[in-house]
């Protein structure tokens, strides 16, 4: 009776935190079998090279797991997934990315509303705070909305991608199918998991060698990029939008903040990579490249471009727009572009001497504080990363393979950077990666899963924390002289 009062009494993001957990180890359990891989294999440590010695162990199917858990898209495999991964094995890889873009929680609780009408006040509560919805009463609504909007779109999805991928699979109709509903779910979740060779980059390869017309690689990248932007843009946005019943004036100032932000990073990504990286001469990138690449660098993780051939400018304002990340309640990882946008609305407010207003509404100093306080801890945790990622290093029996890929095209390494790279990708669970993740060590390679995991459950948890902490400054008797000192 205690243990079920005290089950009770678990705060739910601990919950989130345990669900997350729990679909890791049981997605990365099942990655290992037989059935789940093209080598028919049990890969705790499987040599999928003698000559080089290049093997896949639990650590990378764990890595796996949690990189399509937390929507990242980063993995460890010495081949292209699809070439690791049987059809059993992505399905599995399928159902880790769908739960968690959407969260297991939402997903549980959808199935359970399916056979109860009904949830007692405090469920409705609980399920609220884990789920992210600031109207508890109307909580299990808010549920099924989520999951409607993401089976329509995915399956919208799907069905765009038919044109590109039947043709491509010729005579495989099933395979066709599969291709399309794999890469609609990962492109909406923000997953940025493929089932080809190279991503997007230099056209479409299949894994036997199935390729796609120009035509149909620009409209694959059209709207594989619509995808992604709705996946990130926040459920409670696609609501208001797409209903109708208010007019763009009369929509909240949340829906009005999403929308100015994401349009403003697309564009300003748009022309600064364009700038960058368009007029370089030799791995210069197209105009559809520098496009995509300021939609993907918001936590997708497919690519058209190698970001090995990104210039120092170009990976900075890469690693500044995972920084960033999408909008709140969506797929979508980073510090949010609400954060952002309250940070730089409070830091005006500051230099001109009024206060922090927009959309005709004042916003409190808790909200600046809590934007700030999300940006500091997730600074904090990069630097960390950073270190153990040079700490750590590449792995001393495989990194002369990196090196001589790395000669064989002409580049010099330049490990600090690309770690520094690495961080910010596991850490906005976004998924473009340098080329480096088969390469590195066991710590590292642990230290990108910690990276990735707080990197998904981080803006949830840690402003909640603060926020109960801020709170308990209501139930003081007493109050303190305020007196104030020098900054600066």
């Amino acid at each position: 009776m205690e243990s079920k009062k005290k089950f009770k009494l678990l705060n739910p993001y601990v919950m989130v935190i345990l669900s997350f957990a729990l679909v890791i180890v049981l997605g990365s359990l099942l990655l290992c079998m037989p059935w789940s891989n093209n080598f028919k294999a049990w890969l705790w440590n499987y040599t999928v090279d003698t000559t080089t010695g290049q093997k896949i162990t639990y650590l990378d199917c764990l890595f796996t797991a949690v990189s399509a858990t937390c929507v990242t898209g980063l993995f460890t495999y010495p081949l292209p997934v699809a070439e690791v991964l049987s059809i059993p094995g992505q399905i599995i890889l399928a159902a880790m990315i769908q739960i968690g873009g959407l969260g297991f929680i939402t997903i549980l609780t959808f199935v359970i509303t399916l056979f109860r009408s009904k949830l007692e006040f405090r469920n409705r509560y609980f399920i609220s705070q884990m789920v992210g919805s600031t109207n508890f009463a109307d909580v299990v609504k808010f549920v099924r909305k989520l999951i409607i909007i993401s089976v329509i779109v995915e399956l919208t999805g799907t069905l765009l991608g038919l044109p590109v991928f039947l043709p491509m699979y010729k005579g495989d109709i099933l395979k066709g199918l599969w291709v399309s509903l794999f890469h609609s779910i990962s492109a909406f979740n923000n997953a940025g998991f493929d089932l080809f060779t190279n991503s997007l980059i230099d056209g479409v390869v299949g894994t036997n060698g199935e390729t796609i017309s120009s035509a149909a690689y620009v409209y694959l990248c059209i709207y594989t990029m619509i995808l992604i932007i709705v996946g990130g843009i926040s459920f409670l946005v696609i609501i208001e939008v797409v209903t109708g019943r208010k007019k763009p004036s009369q929509w909240r100032p949340f829906t009005k903040i999403v929308l100015l932000t994401t349009g403003a990073l697309l564009v300003g990504g748009f022309l600064l990579f364009f700038l960058f990286e368009c007029f370089k001469g030799e791995n210069s990138m197209t105009v559809l490249d520098a496009l995509f690449e300021s939609v993907t660098c918001r936590t997708a993780g497919f690519s058209t471009y190698n970001q090995s051939n990104l210039s120092a400018a170009g990976k900075t304002l890469a690693c500044l727009l995972m920084f960033i990340g999408g909008s709140p309640i969506s797929t979508a990882g980073g510090i949010k572009t609400t954060t952002v946008y309250m940070v730089v609305l409070a830091m005006i407010s500051y230099f001109t001497g009024k206060r922090t207003t927009s959309f005709k509404r004042l916003y409190s100093n808790s909200m600046v504080v809590r934007a700030m306080s999300l940006i500091f801890i997730v600074i904090i945790v990069v630097l960390i990363g950073y270190v153990g990622l040079n700490t750590f290093g590449l792995d001393p029996k495989t990194s002369h393979l990196y090196f001589e890929n790395l000669a064989s095209m002409d580049k010099t390494p330049q490990l600090s950077m690309d770690y520094g790279f690495e961080v910010f990708s596991a850490m906005g669970t976004v998924g473009l990666g340098i080329g480096i993740e088969p390469y590195l060590s066991v710590g590292s390679k642990i230290v990108l899963c910690l990276i990735m995991f707080l990197g998904r459950i981080g803006p949830i948890t840690f402003l909640q924390i603060f926020q109960t902490n801020m709170s308990k400054e209501n139930q003081l008797h007493y109050d303190y002289v305020e007196e104030d000192f020098l900054i600066g």
